[in-house]
């Protein structure tokens, strides 16, 4: 990190954010105490404190803190608060469940007053009532996690650089990396596609409070929905349910979806920072052992915001974690090929699953749980388990944000994407129509919208000369640009026989069939397909080869 010089510093007794922003704090701030979703720490004495661009608060450590409130009381410890926590092991937040287990010793309000050292973060909490009333429903109650509100504080040894993202609240990894910073947002990395019906688009400012609180992520399985903050009873309605894995993942895909559409850069800018903060916090946890393994519908939703920040900070340490490989996501997980061993393995459960057939061999195809539970798939499509649904009904809108980006080679999970693109959606997109914040088991009309006006099946087919892995020579020289669009920044011109690798496209705009190139020296960028030669084949692939896909403006 960079230090910052302090200038003039300004006393407050107590700083709370409200609406989730705080006035831009320029000079350094000493305050003995701050709130945020409710919570207040109080420090033993005057602290320099500052925000993230995220509106989460850092102070300059080490701190002392004297004071937690909303206090634990009762029998169940329910408002705890832990530093550094680590995904599925013993937890300091709750006495009440053993999963993971509640160590008093972790459970930092039970030890005020203690000091935190620089280079970490607290995470506090405040317990959910036992049970309360829909403001929307009268009458009805409304289910229960544990946690009614989440919230984290970061110590640092220095402020950090004016615009940063706040570090990962899980594990012990606070650096804040150069490129953590608003002013790196890259937006051109975002496509700018006219809506193609405007009734269908969800309220951007719904989903900026829907991804603006931290996930709490503590359990690798189903309990972790468990984990989440779920609701403000004492907000008129309440802030969007981001609990269970259908809801974040329509949370996180219209999210994504909807920063690729022609609003200004201004308008996507508190949306962005909000999905960015949210891919950093999954990295950390990542880095920290968390796993989303694969469970009906509790576990997905959490890969998008790690591409998108991945892709929009031009982090290439976030980027490799958007892989099989890598990373255990229940999008990964829960799709596959059926192979020869499907079809000769009789099902679980013969009297509700149905076999797989010779004639399915290669099909891309979902299943509930993970490659060791292929036996309880059913090749029955409609009429089997709704998790299909509670799954690819938002898993939609992913697909269609990663292809929109030019991720498909970048996630590298060929079965994800082309369940989803060739079965899910045409097969899903004339159910019930629903449009976010109302949740479905069905694409969005928004998903649809896009999907429909900007992916494949809108256009008729176009000759496809290249494939990702090829490598190419522009004979003549070639244009770069930093996306499939003549708009874009021009980042430069290859000269006469440059040559290069095609990491992704096709891509159709303005007419021109545009490709991805990593150009041996140079720019790398989006060139014109027409200027291409083939200079070698791709090797040949060790799993089954994409499609190419072509996208379209």
């Amino acid at each position: 990190m960079i230090p910052i010089l302090l200038g003039p510093m300004i006393r407050f007794r107590t700083l709370a954010i409200a609406g989730g922003f705080l006035m831009s704090v320029e000079s350094a701030v000493a305050a003995e105490s701050l709130s945020q979703y409710g919570i207040t720490w109080r420090f033993s004495e005057d602290k320099h404190v500052g925000r993230f661009c995220n509106g989460d608060w850092w102070v300059v450590g080490p701190v002392t803190i004297s004071d937690i409130a909303p206090k634990t009381t009762g029998r169940d410890f329910g408002n705890g608060s832990m530093i550094n926590p680590i995904p599925g092991q013993s937890q300091g937040f709750y006495s009440e469940t053993k999963y993971p287990a509640y160590s008093a010793a972790k459970d930092m309000s039970q030890r005020i007053p203690f000091t935190i050292p620089a280079g970490s973060s607290l995470v506090s909490t405040i317990r959910n009532p036992d049970t309360w009333a829909s403001n929307s429903s009268p009458g009805a109650l409304v289910e229960k996690t544990w946690f009614k509100e989440t919230a984290v504080l970061t110590v640092l040894s220095s402020p950090p650089p004016e615009g940063s993202f706040r570090p990962p609240y899980a594990g012990s990894y606070k650096t804040i990396r150069a490129n953590w910073n608003r002013s790196a947002l890259q937006y051109g990395k975002l496509r700018r596609l006219a809506a193609p019906v405007a009734a269908h688009v969800p309220d951007r400012g719904w989903l900026e409070e829907a991804t603006r609180r931290p996930l709490l992520e503590m359990h690798p399985n189903y309990l972790n929905s468990n984990w989440k903050a779920s609701w403000n009873p004492d907000k008129p309605g309440g802030y969007p349910r981001r609990t269970y894995g259908r809801e974040i993942s329509h949370i996180s895909g219209a999210a994504g979806l909807l920063l690729q559409t022609d609003l200004p850069d201004a308008t996507k800018e508190k949306l962005l920072i909000h999905m960015c903060q949210w891919g950093i916090d999954i990295e950390g946890l990542l880095r920290a052992g968390m796993q989303w393994q694969p469970n009906g519908g509790h576990n997905h939703g959490r890969l998008l915001p790690l591409y998108l920040a991945a892709k929009v900070l031009e982090d290439p340490d976030m980027l490799s974690l958007c892989r099989p490989s890598k990373a255990v996501f229940q999008e990964f997980a829960q799709h596959w090929y059926v192979t020869q061993s499907e079809i000769d393995t009789p099902r679980a459960n013969p009297a509700t699953m149905e076999p797989y057939t010779q004639d399915m061999l290669g099909m891309p195809e979902w299943s509930s749980g993970g490659p060791g539970e292929r036996n309880q798939a059913s090749a029955q499509f409609f009429g089997g388990t709704g998790y299909r649904f509670i799954n690819g009904g938002p898993n939609c809108a992913v697909v269609a944000t990663i292809l929109l980006m030019g991720g498909r080679s970048e996630v590298s999970c060929e079965p994800f994407i082309d369940y989803i693109a060739t079965r899910h959606y045409p097969m899903t997109k004339s159910g019930a129509a629903h449009t976010i914040p109302n949740y479905g088991d069905v694409p969005s009309l928004f998903t649809r919208d896009i999907w429909d006006a900007y992916l494949p099946g809108s256009t008729g087919p176009v000759e496809i000369e290249f494939a990702i892995g090829n490598r190419i020579e522009c004979p003549d020289g070639a244009d770069v640009r930093a996306d499939s669009s003549l708009a874009s920044t021009l980042l430069g011109r290859q000269p006469k026989a440059a040559t290069g690798l095609i990491v992704g496209g096709p891509v159709k705009a303005d007419g021109i069939v545009w490709w991805d190139v990593n150009f041996d020296s140079g720019a790398d960028g989006w060139t014109d397909g027409a200027g291409l030669l083939l200079r070698a084949a791709a090797a040949t692939p060790t799993s089954k080869p994409a499609s190419p896909t072509v996208t379209s403006e």
